[in-house]
Formats: structure tokens, sequence, C-alpha cells
């Protein structure tokens, strides 16, 4: 980990929101068919996405409501992105002291999405209060997670979700300033925000709301 936080000093926060999106490819991919995890490969990601560019890039938008926030609520993903999450998180400290963030995670564990055992390997507790959304859908399907996850879901001034799951399961959801960071893998995904499959995306809701 110490090793990734030295690489990540290279990149502004527009940039790790890229490299935290990108590792869904190396983890999903990568990760659930060798079982092992590749710095090297990481770390050559890391340097090759400074020139790659978001197909929807609302990370603008993203730090501008952020800046003006207390609260955050960060919906993790899969389970060996969290490394990330939590520099990325600890980046937005950094540059926002009075944010409060929330780190969203499964119930159970669910394929390889994040789960509380997660969250204790990297001691997210550390950056965020962690917190279970009760529910052990694949994404996040508000109406299935516990009182006190929606409360806070409902509630914080900002939610980013991880992970195209998210992105289905909460593209349609009522509330405002919800950002999705994710990478497209899919026609019925890409088609209608008009991109190509296997782009990544830093996407506002009301932009992607379809």
């Amino acid at each position: 980990m110490r090793n990734i936080h030295k690489e990540c000093e290279i990149c502004d926060l527009k940039q790790i929101d890229k490299i935290s999106s990108l590792l869904q490819l190396d983890t999903k991919e990568e990760g659930i068919l060798k079982h092992k995890f590749d710095l090297n490969t990481l770390m050559d990601k890391l340097h090759k996405i400074k020139s790659d560019n978001l197909a929807v890039d609302d990370s603008r938008k993203l730090f501008d409501d952020i800046s003006e926030a207390h609260t955050l609520l960060y919906l993790g993903d899969n389970c060996g992105e969290i490394v990330l999450d939590k520099i990325f998180i600890e980046e937005l400290k950094a540059h926002y002291n009075n944010l409060k963030v929330y780190y969203g995670v499964r119930g159970q564990a669910i394929v390889n999405d994040v789960t509380i055992d997660d969250a204790s390997d990297v001691n997210m507790s550390e950056s965020a209060e962690v917190i279970s959304n009760g529910d052990i859908s694949l994404g996040t399907v508000i109406e299935k997670t516990s009182s006190e996850f929606q409360k806070v879901f409902n509630d914080a001034d900002v939610v980013i979700c991880k992970g195209q799951g998210n992105y289905e399961g909460l593209i349609n959801c009522s509330r405002d300033n919800v950002y999705f960071l994710f990478m497209a893998k899919c026609n019925i995904v890409a088609d209608p925000l008009g991109i190509d499959t296997m782009s990544i995306v830093a996407l506002k809701k009301s932009r992607g709301n379809v």
C-alpha cells in the first residue's frame, strides 16, 4: 500500500478518479482468474492512465460539489479496489478538511463485492466511517438496504458510487448529487451514454439518467 501511495503522489484528484475506476479491470479480470494481485501491472496502468481520457468527465462538477459538502457517502464496489478507494478518500479529506466520509459496504459477501471484513483488512475506519448496507444484492438496491444505511444515503451531501452494479441500481434514484465512477462493460450501459464499451466514466446522475 505504501508503494501505491508513493505512485499516487504524482496524480491529482481528477486522475485518481480514473485510477480508481480502472482498477476494476485489474481486480475482476486478473484478480479473479489468477487469484493474485499484480502490483507491477497496477503501477504500469497507474502511469499510463495519465494520458487517458474519461469518456464522460463530470469530475470537476464532483469536486465543486464536494467543496461545498459536509458529508460524503462513498459506495465501494469490488474488494480488490478498496486499497485505492482508501487512498482516494484520504486525498479528498486532505483537500477538503471538514469533510465527513462514510464508506458503504455490502451486508454479506456476494461474488467479490466489498464487505466489512475487507474494510477491516485495510483499516478503512482510519479514513472513513464504515457502514454496511444490510443487503446482499449485487450493486445497491436502495429499497432492500437497512434503515440506517438509507438515512446516511439520503442525508449525505454527495454520494459517490463505484462500479457498474451501483450505477445500474441507483441511476434512477430520487436524490441529487450522486456520481458514478465505473467502466461501462456492456452495450446496454454504454450505448445510452454514447460511449464505447470498456470506457471509463465519472458521471453525474442527472446527466446519465436514462
